[in-house]
């Protein structure tokens, strides 16, 4: 799987042939087939075996191949979902719904161990955002997600009726917070029901981002290429960032270790950690002449 964390996660439910053979040709930069709320409970054996089926005939299609990510049920039958997905060795990693601590968890854990598939967690309700010091850290954790859907119901709040409301912020902040404390790779924005509305879906994807998410799930395709676009890194914004880099490490070398920018923003280490996460530049090696 790359660095990068991808700026789209489509669900697909697994028990639906159409969808699964559209999904490769979505954009998105992760599938998540859905074996849990979007199907049936009498179709969830199909499902599985679809799901078992398209990973196994998954083929590489060079760096644009979508990660296949799978999101199994709860208790006993999630961990039947796990298995025969693992065993396919074809699976990027496995979305845990209504995540929590506990028995299911540690399962799930056990059963990745030593694989190359990673765990997402699904944050749904009261008792996951608060059992996150405990979950985001356990291994082979890479991705939370918050779902917004059952968080609400779990609060006993209304549902969404007004799509890009701030009502659930703290909860965002909480999962933006534990991903980067924990060093996950993303925290996932929630997805909006609003299907119908992408310039409204392209407001809320922007403001989720300036929350700290770094891609967004989404149910329906035509939000792939919003959320590829809202996430994705924009060039003039990585040249930018390369420049202060430049500028800094000139600066620095220099012997000045914070300045003002042609703009008059004060510029030091802490400023400039933003552009090294854009860029993938490290910082400054220490000359080994110096000492402390």
């Amino acid at each position: 799987m790359s660095g990068q964390p991808p700026r789209s996660h489509l669900y697909v439910p697994a028990d639906q042939p159409r969808f699964l053979r559209a999904a490769p040709r979505s954009g998105a930069d992760a599938l998540i087939l859905d074996l849990e709320d979007a199907v049936a409970p009498s179709r969830k054996d199909e499902a599985r075996a679809a799901a078992v089926a398209f990973a196994e005939a998954r083929t590489a299609d060079g760096p644009r191949s979508p990660e296949l990510w799978v999101r199994i049920n709860e208790g006993a039958r999630g961990h039947d979902d796990a298995r025969a997905l693992l065993a396919t060795g074809r699976v990027d990693g496995l979305w845990m719904p209504k995540a929590t601590a506990g028995a299911d968890l540690d399962a799930l854990v056990g059963l990745l161990a030593g694989g190359a598939a990673a765990l997402g967690l699904l944050i749904e309700s009261a008792t996951g955002l608060l059992s996150l010091g405990d979950t985001a850290g356990r291994a082979g954790v890479r991705h939370l997600q918050l779902g917004e859907v059952d968080l609400r119901a779990d609060l006993r709040m209304a549902p969404d009726s007004a799509p890009g409301d701030q009502l659930l912020d703290w909860a965002r902040g909480l999962t933006v917070a534990h991903t980067a404390a924990h060093g996950l790779l993303s925290a996932v924005a929630p997805v909006s029901v609003h299907t119908s509305d992408p310039e409204t879906f392209r407001a809320s994807s922007l403001r989720l981002r300036a929350l700290g998410f770094q891609g967004r799930a989404c149910i329906h395709p035509v939000q792939v290429a919003v959320a590829n676009e809202v996430f994705g890194v924009d060039p003039g914004e990585l040249a930018d960032a390369h420049a202060l880099l430049d500028l800094f490490e000139r600066r620095v070398g220099a012997g000045s270790g914070v300045f003002r920018d042609s703009g008059g923003a004060m510029v030091d280490a802490a400023t400039v950690r933003r552009a090294r996460e854009l860029t993938g530049r490290g910082g400054l090696q220490p000359d080994p002449n110096d000492r402390p």
